[in-house]
Parts: structure tokens; C-alpha cells; sequence
């Protein structure tokens, strides 16, 4: 493997599970506490497999170049929820391997983990990076073409969903970090654009992208397309005060766990095989449910997100029997299909797919009540729960 993929140390990392006074810090008792001691246990044990068995040199080859901010971005988050530190040297390399990015939602992950992990290390070469990248993007690639909107390729071929989504929660990320009132401007251009561009469909589903003619193509709706979309309208609503925007989000996350789940309730792809992108994009949907349900009050919609997910999280934790194998991508087999099936845990199991189960198990910590993430804010910028 290439030094410089996900640029690995050689010393394998001990995770643990959490201190349960940190996983209950809210001020819940009892029950409470041991529910949110329990969840962080299980996220730890996901990211110990996760270490032991890609934590190698040539093992990060299991995962696509883009989904290495994803993984940033869910080791940011479990550090965030349990208060363990030992993935820190990781994740700095990590975020900072800019190999292989080709096409533009590639260029917008990285602004994203980029900003997040600015947000731990207070790196300026990061936060620079983020917003030199993020003002090139807009600049070269943001045109009249559909009435706006950015290409997702340099050829400009497609103007598609996920790309939009991830310019749209860049600028709140980047607002959030910077207070610079330019990022905000962008992130309600971003959604004004995005909301009369037809991929949100009757159902209040986000399509692939746009055909020709700048109509809703009828392409799948996959998952990570309503995870990116619900994670940059709630930071909207921090960001201007209109609660309209986190309702959308909730409206939006209420669809997906509705539709895009089996009978059964467990999330689930609109088509049967994705590749090597695909295995990511339910810890995608995961990571920013996690965030919606830290920012709701208590009410029904809460109470429905919560309950499915912690049916899901249950639901990695079977397949990953309590940590001692990897979690498959379609988390809807039972654990006995799951032996039959895998070769080696390498058709169905990767990196990818473990930090997807990785993400609900996190969610799992929010939807149970976690204590308030703890309050970033940037010189003369807004506070940001982060």
C-alpha cells in the first residue's frame, strides 16, 4: 500500500470502551446511564475490529480514496461521544492525504473533515485548505447551467445530488468555523437552489441527480443522499435561528427510516449491489441522524427516529457478534446467513462497511441521550456544537 493511503502507524491502537460518567453526562440516571455506557462499549469494540483488522499496512485498501474523510469524520465523532483520544494521530494523517481525489464531491469531503479536524488540532493549514478548496469549487464549477447548482465532474457532465449537498453542508461547516458571513451566504444559496431543483421528490426523497433537460432523473435514492442533505439543514437552522430548516431535516430523516428500511425497519440500499461506494453510504445517513438527534427536543418524531435507531444499532451489534467480527454491509442478515455467506470477510466486509455499523452504533449513543457536545467557537463566528 502506498505511504502516503491513510499514511498508517505501526504501533495498533487499544481501544476501550467508555467511562460510563462520560457516556452519561447529561444528567441521566440509572437505566440512562447504563444504556449510554452500553452503547459506547459497543462503538468501541466496532473501532477495536475495525483497528485490528485494517489497522495494517495494505488494509486501508478495503476503502475508496473519498470515503477516508468518512472515516475521519466517524473517528472524530467517537472520540467526540466517548472522550477517548487514541485514534488522534491517525485521523491527523488521515485528513491531511489528499491522494486521489478526482471529482468534485471527492475535493468536498475532504473540505469537510478538514474542518472538523481544524476543530480538534486548530491547524490553520487545515482551515485554509478547507476554504481555498471550497471558493475554487465555486468559482470554476458553480454556473447558470440548471440555474445553478455545481457540476460533479470536471467535464461538467452531471449535475447530481450528493455533489450539492456536500457544497451545501461544506459552507455551513465552514460558517460555523469561520463566522465569515460569505459561507452562509452560500449555504442558503446552496438550499434555494437545491430545494427548487426537482431531486427532492413527493416523497420527500432525494434522487441521484439531474438528466439533460435539469429534470429529477428518477434515479435511486440512496441513503448517504439523505444523510448529507438532513446534517446541512440542521446546522442551517444553528446557524440562523429558523427552526424551518431542522424540520425539513426531520421530515427528510422520517422518509428515509421509513422507506428505505426492510419490513423490518433495518436501513437498507435502494438496490441490491453497490460496490466499493456503497459500502459507506449508510454510515453516511448514520453519522448525520447521530447529529439531528443531538440537536432535537423530545417529541414524537424524536421518540420514532430514536426507537428505529437503536433497532438498527442492534442490529450491527448481532451481526458483529458483540465486536468479534465484521459488520456486513447489508445489515439486514441474520447471523447465520452472514457465516454462509462471507469469504473471508472480504466480498461483504471492509472498511467501509465496519465504519458504516461504526456510525449507527454512535447514532445509537445520541438517540439514547448523550451529554452536549462540547461548544466550539471561532473568533467572532457563532457557537457550534460539534
Amino acid at each position: 500500500m502506498p505511504k502516503s493511503r491513510w499514511l498508517l502507524l505501526a504501533v495498533p491502537l487499544a481501544l476501550c470502551g467508555a467511562d460510563p460518567a462520560i457516556a452519561g453526562a447529561s444528567g441521566e440516571t440509572g437505566a440512562g446511564v447504563r444504556e449510554g455506557a452500553r452503547a459506547a462499549e459497543r462503538a468501541g469494540a466496532a473501532a477495536a475490529y475495525l483497528d485490528a483488522q485494517w489497522g495494517r499496512p495494505g488494509g486501508w485498501n478495503a476503502s475508496e480514496n473519498w470515503q477516508r474523510f468518512v472515516i475521519v469524520d466517524a473517528l472524530l465523532d467517537y472520540q467526540q461521544r466517548t472522550g477517548e483520544r487514541q485514534w488522534s494521530p491517525r485521523i491527523a494523517a488521515a485528513v491531511r492525504n489528499r491522494e486521489g481525489l478526482y471529482l468534485n464531491d471527492d475535493a468536498l469531503w475532504a473540505v469537510i473533515a478538514s474542518v472538523h479536524a481544524w476543530q480538534v488540532d486548530r491547524d490553520p493549514a487545515l482551515l485554509d485548505y478547507a476554504g481555498t478548496t471550497f471558493g475554487t469549487l465555486v468559482t470554476t464549477y458553480w454556473d447558470d447551467r440548471c440555474g445553478g447548482g455545481i457540476w460533479w465532474d470536471p467535464k461538467r457532465s452531471y449535475k447530481n445530488a450528493i455533489t450539492n449537498e456536500l457544497l451545501f453542508y461544506a459552507a455551513t461547516q465552514l460558517y460555523l468555523a469561520t463566522g465569515q458571513a460569505g459561507y452562509r451566504d452560500w449555504a442558503l444559496r446552496s438550499w434555494q437552489w437545491f430545494r427548487a431543483s426537482s431531486m427532492i421528490g413527493a416523497d420527500g426523497l432525494v434522487n441521484d441527480g439531474l438528466d439533460g433537460l435539469c429534470r429529477n432523473n428518477g434515479q435511486a435514492r440512496f441513503t448517504y443522499n439523505q444523510g448529507v442533505l438532513i446534517g446541512a439543514l440542521n446546522d442551517l437552522t444553528a446557524i440562523t435561528g429558523d427552526p424551518q430548516y431542522r424540520g425539513v431535516a426531520v421530515a427528510a430523516a422520517l422518509a428515509a427510516t421509513r422507506r428505505l428500511s426492510t419490513p423490518a425497519g433495518i436501513l437498507r440500499e435502494p438496490v441490491g449491489s453497490l460496490g466499493a461506494d456503497g459500502l459507506m453510504f449508510k454510515g453516511v445517513f448514520a453519522y448525520h441522524l447521530g447529529h439531528l438527534l443531538d440537536a432535537m427536543p423530545d417529541s414524537a418524531e424524536r421518540r420514532e427516529l430514536a426507537r428505529w435507531t437503536a433497532a438498527n444499532a442492534e442490529a450491527v451489534w448481532r451481526l458483529s457478534a458483540a465486536g468479534t467480527r465484521g459488520i456486513a454491509a447489508d445489515w439486514s442478515l441474520d447471523a447465520a446467513t452472514w457465516d454462509a455467506a462471507r469469504d473471508g470477510q472480504t466480498a461483504t466486509a471492509a472498511a467501509a462497511a465496519q465504519v458504516s455499523g461504526l456510525a449507527m452504533l454512535l447514532a445509537a449513543m445520541a438517540a439514547g441521550g448523550p451529554p452536549p457536545r462540547a461548544v466550539v467557537q471561532a473568533e467572532g463566528g457563532p457557537e457550534q456544537a460539534r
